[in-house]
């Protein structure tokens, strides 16, 4: 006799749901073991340099806006030009003449910022990364990107002493520090700073809040910094620190920092710093403060 029709209906029924439940089960096996998985890689994965989170508030907390300004290496407005209007008094005469003996110079432009130099500033063709980060005083920071060279040849000058160093996979970075200076002004201190060679991977062990511990991969690069050749100066809200190169070509730091030559197209960098407390706004100029000198005689001579 054949079987009811009824019966295998229910038996094909009860097959189909013993098959769906068992794949269901495989699938959220699977999710477990990728969520396992998942968080296994979060505390294995490689750690990211800690951002200065939106907000940071009291005493200590302060605002950094950075930008680099990017033109071609025979631009002579900031090569040269920019620099006649340059408080470059500002830095120490022995760190002066130290900076520019390894092809670096700074200065300050404040109260009327020429309109070339924000011309520069403000445009998205010249202007690399500009930011506007909140960090606090006294914690070292590196806000620019890094100028990459897989192999760098340059000569460090103290004195009359010179020093030939290369490095390969390196990257031309700045640390940049501030701290309370005078008349309410904040003391920044911008050093160059390499880091260098093979990337390394180091494991270490990390507790969260919860006291639950696990482990992390720290990425690590051989690191130099050349404090002898720090910018130190006192920085006011409505003041620009710019660090630039001198026109010497050859194998300085400050030609290895702030122009790139083996590109198909070279170019120079200006390093623009503003800084100013939490709650102060960084003002774009000080309309009652006094033109520069150098300023009003360039306004007197373009005029007709």
């Amino acid at each position: 006799m054949g079987e009811n029709p009824f019966t295998m209906s229910a038996r094909m029924f009860i097959a189909r749901l013993g098959l769906l439940l068992l794949t269901s089960l495989v699938v959220c096996a699977g999710c477990m073991h990728t969520r396992e998985n998942d968080n296994q890689a979060k505390s294995w994965g490689v750690r990211r340099p800690t951002m200065p989170l939106s907000g940071v508030e009291g005493a200590d907390a302060i605002t950094m806006a950075v930008s680099v300004i990017e033109v071609p290496l025979t631009d002579n407005y900031i090569g040269q030009e920019l620099w006649a209007l340059v408080d470059e008094q500002a830095v120490p005469l022995e760190a002066k003449a130290n900076l520019a003996a390894n092809g670096l110079r700074a200065g300050l432009l404040g109260g009327h910022p020429p309109s070339d130099f924000l011309a520069l500033l403000t445009s998205e063709k010249t202007s690399v990364a500009p930011r506007q980060i909140q960090t606090r005083l006294a914690q070292p920071y590196s806000p620019f990107p890094a100028l990459k060279h897989e192999t760098l040849h340059f000569t460090l000058r103290d004195g009359d002493q010179d020093e030939s160093v290369e490095f390969s996979k390196a990257q031309c970075q700045w640390e940049v520090t501030c701290k309370p200076g005078e008349d309410r002004k904040l003391a920044v201190k911008v050093v160059p700073m390499l880091r260098h060679g093979e990337m390394l991977f180091e494991p270490h062990s990390v507790t969260d809040a919860e006291g639950v511990m696990s482990w992390q991969l720290a990425q690590r690069q051989e690191q130099e910094k050349y404090e002898g050749l720090a910018v130190e100066v006192d920085l006011a809200p409505s003041e620009y620190l710019v660090i630039g190169s001198t026109n010497k070509p050859g194998d300085s730091l400050g030609s290895s920092w702030l122009t790139q030559i083996d590109t198909e197209r070279p170019v120079r960098h200006l390093l623009v710093i503003r800084v100013a407390r939490h709650g102060q706004a960084l003002k774009a100029s000080a309309p009652d403060a006094p033109k520069p000198l150098a300023l009003q005689a360039q306004e007197q001579t373009l005029s007709p």
